[in-house]
């Protein structure tokens, strides 16, 4: 039993294919953020042709009033900016909103520093003196003390 276990200790070829291993889950790891970061990026353009291409269909109507037996039901009316106007609309609307995101990112990443200089800063400011813990240490025993006393009295 012994040299078995010897023997299995002492046998390395196990070890390329463990750093094969090692090796192809990387590459897979990378190629997967990959693909996912441009299927992302072509379902966002996909959506944006959708946008335009419903857009650009003409949404105009008009409804006629009508008149008779003593009543009257007005009428009604809307007609569509003309389609190159519309899609110039849109666009500075989605420029507007990528603009918008890439600042709250920049922002995002702006205060976690913030907030991890304020954590360093922070931990430097926690450590106490001898003298104050020693004054607090005082403080809550003489609080302590009152309630006791106040106890002993109610009973």
């Amino acid at each position: 039993m012994l040299s078995l276990i010897k023997d299995l200790f002492r046998d390395e070829a196990g070890y390329i294919l463990s750093a094969e291993a090692v090796v192809l889950g990387t590459v897979g790891v990378v190629g997967a953020s990959v693909g996912l970061s441009s299927i992302a990026y072509s379902i966002n353009e996909e959506l944006k042709e959708t946008a335009f291409s419903l857009r650009s269909l003409n949404q105009s109507y008009t409804i006629k009033g009508f008149r008779g037996h003593g009543s009257y039901t007005a009428g009604s009316t809307f007609t569509q900016k003309p389609v190159e106007e519309a899609h110039a609309d849109l666009q500075l609307f989605i420029d507007d909103l990528e603009s918008e995101l890439q600042r709250e990112a920049k922002s995002d990443e702006h205060d976690e520093k913030d907030d991890d200089k304020k954590a360093e800063s922070k931990k430097s400011d926690d450590k106490p003196s001898k003298k104050k813990k020693d004054g607090e240490g005082k403080k809550k025993a003489e609080k302590k003390a009152d309630k006791d006393s106040r106890w002993d009295d109610e009973i």
